[in-house]
């Protein structure tokens, strides 16, 4: 006896084929089927991280910003949506905020070695060397003894 399709089974099918689309370059496409699956599912903090990920490989960061606000507001334990979010901080140059948002990612998984490593360019950016040292340094250790 097969159950009936919920709709977080067809917004799960959208997301599949967003990650399809946006593992082949076609970012476009990729938006469209998340835009669907998030009509079907809202509250999913999966599928705004995505949404923000398409949204950034198009140059469009405030509105990836946007998605990725989004993700956390649905998900305070999103390590994935906060350096994303840091990510695109840094490309508007909003260092201090970035700084935070790895900050956040590194609190919910500190042996992430890209988030060390972006925090401390950040920190770098903002004339802060010593703390961007510290940071580097981090990640560095993670990378040589098997973090992310």
């Amino acid at each position: 006896m097969s159950k009936e399709p919920t709709h977080e089974d067809a917004s799960g099918t959208w997301l599949k084929k967003g990650i399809e689309f946006q593992s082949s370059g076609r970012h476009s496409e990729a938006l469209e089927s998340f835009d669907h699956g998030l009509l079907l599912n809202p509250k999913d903090a999966d599928a705004w991280n995505l949404r923000g990920l398409a949204l950034a490989a198009q140059n469009r960061f405030e509105n990836a910003l946007e998605s990725f606000s989004k993700a956390v507001s649905m998900d305070q334990r999103h390590p994935d949506a906060w350096y994303n979010k840091g990510m695109v901080l840094c490309a508007l140059e909003r260092y201090e905020e970035a700084v935070w948002s790895f900050e956040k990612a590194l609190e919910i998984n500190p042996q992430n070695a890209h988030a060390w490593h972006n925090k401390g360019v950040a920190l770098s950016r903002l004339g802060l060397n010593t703390e961007a040292k510290f940071a580097f340094s981090c990640a560095g250790w993670i990378g040589v003894h098997g973090g992310h």
